[in-house]
């Protein structure tokens, strides 16, 4: 299927994910060679994911400031995201959306834990993944 797409859409195709991605792929040394492994680091706490946040809160519209790389709220979503871009988009996303829908329009250090979020090292355990099963 992935080779499909690449021709179909003259693409190269890019998996990204945690450590299960990477062993799923290396299952058979077919689809092993077919993918360059380009490790990314997750976000540390600094400057740079401050920024980060700084550049998300500025493209989200909300109708007051959420101030979004102030510490403590900074330290939340981090603390959630465990440090993956995709989680820490995922969380500010959903926190705008529920700011938008109860009309509070900043996200808050108690809207982010409002969300009830699940990080993703506590998921492979969670009762919605075995309820799956």
């Amino acid at each position: 299927m992935l080779r499909r797409l690449g021709r179909e859409y003259d693409i190269s195709p890019a998996l990204v994910g945690e450590a299960a991605v990477y062993d799923h792929i290396n299952l058979t040394d077919e689809m092993a060679s077919r993918f360059a492994l380009a490790p990314v680091p997750r976000w540390s706490y600094g400057e740079d994911y401050l920024a980060l946040l700084d550049s998300l809160e500025a493209a989200l519209p909300l109708a007051r400031a959420s101030r979004l790389s102030d510490e403590t709220i900074a330290r939340a979503i981090f603390a959630l995201s465990e440090g993956l871009i995709g989680e820490i988009v995922g969380i500010v996303t959903r926190a705008a959306t529920e700011a938008v829908r109860d009309g509070a329009e900043p996200i808050t250090t108690a809207s982010i834990e409002a969300l009830a979020h699940v990080p993703l090292s506590r998921r492979r355990g969670s009762p919605q993944r075995e309820a799956l099963l």
